[in-house]
């Protein structure tokens, strides 16, 4: 498995460091006092002193109390005898503060409810000039702010309108904010929907908050289970129970089965690479998809996963691995996997004594044929040797093509030099056999070296050497022969 592809970071985590820069846009504290926010999004209140009033009142604008206290403070004022005359200004104007000073009860209150059912008033600040006790406590009840007695005094009065002035400009800015995080969250959700991997976002809790539609497939999640505080946990052991992962020697289980050991252990193991990220893992599904899982912890909690597909590179990988360590024509292993594999079986004697033996295969005849049929003939044969070796041999035996006419094997698990001859009298037998191909039938033999004895001293090149040697004992001594060496 490549490392370069392990770790290589999700083009999906460079969109959301874009969309998330603003980092104080999205970590916006009512906890902290506002004047600690941030400085480019400080509004300094005490500059905003006086703003846009709007008064209802069934009476003219001379006959009200406040009017003449209002403008002398300095406030801009606009005073309206209806509620249609209301509700027309404010689609004009930007209002500060309502003040709802109609005399008769019930208009009072129709005013209250029609302002605060409409999203784009109701975060005006709305108060109530009334001395009556059980009207108050209607308006509060319906969502107006405060109340202001008739008779205030003019200083009074400025305190308090100056302290909703203060919490109208505050609500302001926090919509604004509001509005800025909902467009970000807007193109984060487009952004993610955009990438080819699968991605998903889990809370603080571990639940799932946001996912997209590669998620949604690659796991066969349906609407309803990625909503409702669905866990990371809840999620595993669903797809778990679905058979979504291939685990050895598992089916896919019932609903209602009790989950088992395995499932424990494997559980624990998944949820620490989920707990504790570090690098990319390789997940095999049961349908043949490898997914490569990056997770990223979030300093405020919660975690976010990118889910890609790496069937294809893997794949890939795999075939260029291949082609590099078999023989094109036979399908066979070649000389680089041949002595990795000594390499590896002379490892293994160090700590524990095993019998194996190399054996060298030169064919006889091979050039004739090919000089006779031509290289058609010549390859189909050589095909052929392949596969007659392999029935001779056991799975766990490995056989390679070195080049042109030459063939070696490593066989493990060799008794005895009698069990190595019986071997090798089985390989000659079936290779001397007649190879038809059209209408063509070639004869071959074969010279055979082997090497079978203490292997302390030796190398993989030093072992090879020691099995071409005897092949060449073998092909002096009159071809289609074979000869054993231990040294």
């Amino acid at each position: 498995m490549s490392e370069l592809m392990l770790s290589k970071k999700p083009s999906v985590f460079k969109i959301l460091d874009k969309l998330l820069q603003d980092k104080n846009l999205f970590s916006y504290s009512n906890d902290e006092p506002f004047s600690k926010q941030k400085k480019s999004s400080y509004i300094d209140l005490e500059a905003s002193s006086t703003g846009k009033i709007l008064l209802v009142s069934e009476f003219k604008s001379d006959q009200v109390p406040f009017v003449f206290p209002l403008k002398k403070l300095g406030y801009e004022l606009f005073v309206v005898t209806t509620q249609q005359e209301a509700l027309h200004l404010l689609s004009h104007e930007t209002i500060d503060i309502i003040i709802n000073s109609l005399e008769e009860p019930s208009q009072q209150l129709e005013l209250i409810k029609n302002l605060k059912s409409q999203n784009q008033y109701a975060h005006i600040p709305l108060l109530v000039a009334s001395s009556l006790q059980a009207q108050i406590s209607q308006s509060l009840a319906l969502g107006a702010e405060d109340f202001i007695l008739p008779n205030l005094d003019s200083e009074v009065l400025d305190l308090r309108l100056k302290m909703w002035l203060k919490h109208r400009i505050y609500n302001t800015f926090q919509i604004k904010n509001l509005v800025e995080v909902k467009t970000r969250l807007s193109l984060l959700k487009q952004a993610v929907e955009c990438v080819d991997e699968g991605f998903a976002i889990f809370d603080q809790q571990d639940e799932l908050v946001l996912c997209n539609e590669s998620f949604r497939y690659i796991y066969r999640l349906e609407d309803i289970e990625i909503i409702g505080g669905n866990t990371y946990q809840h999620l595993l052991e669903t797809n778990y129970k679905r058979g979504i992962y291939l685990l050895n020697s598992r089916r896919a289980l019932k609903q209602d089965i009790l989950l088992d050991d395995k499932y424990q252990l494997w559980l624990s193991k998944r949820l620490k690479f989920h707990n504790t990220p570090r690098k990319p893992y390789i997940e095999k599904l049961s349908n043949g998809h490898f997914i490569e899982i990056t997770e990223k912890k979030m300093a405020e909690g919660g975690t976010i996963a990118i889910y890609k597909d790496v069937t294809e590179q893997l794949q890939y990988e795999n075939q260029i691995q291949y082609l590099a360590t078999h023989d094109i024509l036979t399908g066979l292993a070649n000389r680089v996997l041949f002595k990795k594999a000594l390499e590896d079986v002379l490892h293994q004697t160090k700590r524990k004594p095993l019998k194996f033996a190399v054996i060298y295969i030169d064919l006889d005849g091979f050039k004739s044929i090919n000089d006779t049929f031509g290289h058609v003939y010549g390859d189909h044969l050589l095909i052929e040797v392949g596969k007659r070796l392999q029935h001779c041999l056991r799975k766990s035996d490995l056989i390679a093509r070195l080049g042109g006419d030459e063939f070696s094997i490593l066989t493990k698990k060799i008794k005895n030099r009698q069990a190595l001859e019986n071997l090798i009298i089985r390989i000659k037998e079936s290779l001397c056999a007649p190879i038809k191909h059209g209408s063509e039938k070639m004869e071959i033999g074969a010279s055979i070296g082997a090497f079978f004895g203490p292997v302390e001293e030796f190398t993989p090149t030093s072992l090879m050497l020691a099995a071409d040697k005897a092949m060449y004992e073998a092909k002096r001594a009159g071809r289609n022969n074979y000869r054993i060496t231990t040294s």
